[in-house]
């Protein structure tokens, strides 16, 4: 008896050790894939939960543009083969429509956040990675909007979703083969003081631009795919006519965006190897060459709103040699991007 029971521990002790090892491969070193790396991108979902609690004049005027309820979204999670096929989900912002807003008792309640977590909990088992939009972060009061308790809202975010534990902007390494990836996830939610209407929508704060930068460099063998909600502005005549000189014109550009300190960093980074940027705010779906020179070029996809239409969706699919990406709703009709 006494032999019988020292063997049973022997192997529990084993068996413990065994999956300790698991556990630290899993969350510690980069997710291997031979072949593909499959992931599923939506954005501007706009869930409003528990829509009883709010004023309902303003939730009338909110449900002009999104749905009514859950159901479309949960149902997409549930019932679409593509997202148990995936390895994981991206939304790129705008998760809830907003992060707190006029009650019908009077005075802001705030419990999207904690509404959405429970969602997420109980009706998917995938991995879901998420990058803040502004709708997340921003307040509605009677009659207006503002971003004054964004601070507030981020720190329930970070709170309640385990993907913000580190922070609302992070990144993730998958191997493909030979090739690794480098997601990078951005917060760029925080809306900028437009002074003129060329302007990008966003502002990204230094620390978080200094943290970018580390990223890029990280490696020199990496390619790097950035997720943000809000996009890169589209100019329609910032080309250079000559046909010789195909190029975007980078300081025009950024003078009239201001976005010099963001581009600057993706510019100017040793071991930057941007392929992709992937964003949605803009309801529409769209792909832009930014191709300011031989040295410096990246597209630009946008995902139109899912948040009225279940066919906004793309299917992601990493190669060890191309990032292949469906057109929404056709899996049939692909982009394949060679990566450079």
């Amino acid at each position: 008896m006494f032999i019988l029971r020292k063997h049973i521990f022997k192997f529990s002790h084993f068996f413990i050790l065994f999956l300790i090892l698991i556990f630290i491969s899993e969350s510690v070193f980069p997710k291997e894939r031979n072949d593909t790396l499959k992931f599923v991108h939506l954005t501007d979902i706009h869930l409003i939960l528990n829509p009883i609690s709010y004023d309902s004049n303003f939730i009338q005027r909110r449900f002009n543009y999104f749905w009514h309820d859950t159901k479309p979204f949960v149902k997409f999670l549930n019932a679409n083969p593509i997202i148990k096929q995936s390895d994981f989900l991206v939304v790129t912002g705008d998760m809830i429509d907003f992060y707190e807003a006029e009650s019908i008792e009077g005075g802001l309640i705030g419990n999207q956040i904690e509404l959405f977590q429970k969602l997420i909990n109980s009706e998917t088992n995938s991995i879901v990675y998420l990058t803040l939009g502004n709708h997340d972060i921003t307040s509605y009061p009677k009659g207006m909007y503002h971003q004054n308790h964004a601070n507030t809202a981020r720190s329930t975010w970070i709170k309640n979703l385990p993907v913000f534990n580190q922070g609302t902007y992070y990144s993730k390494i998958y191997n493909v083969g030979s090739t690794k990836y480098r997601l990078i996830f951005l917060d760029n939610a925080y809306f900028s003081v437009k002074t003129q209407k060329e302007q990008a929508a966003f502002i990204i704060d230094r620390p978080q631009l200094d943290w970018l930068k580390a990223q890029l460099n990280e490696s020199p063998d990496d390619k790097e795919i950035i997720f943000m909600h809000m996009p890169l502005p589209v100019l329609s005549n910032n080309q250079d006519g000559e046909k010789a000189n195909p190029y975007l014109i980078y300081d025009d550009y950024v003078n009239r965006t201001n976005t010099q300190d963001f581009l600057n960093v993706l510019k100017d980074a040793n071991n930057a190897s941007i392929q992709i940027i992937v964003a949605g705010h803009e309801h529409k779906n769209d792909l832009f060459d930014f191709n300011f020179s031989e040295n410096f070029s990246f597209k630009q996809i946008k995902t139109g709103t899912f948040g009225n239409s279940v066919n906004n969706w793309r299917l992601f699919q990493l190669t060890e040699s191309d990032i292949i990406i469906s057109i929404p709703d056709s899996l049939n009709q692909t982009i394949k991007i060679p990566l450079k």
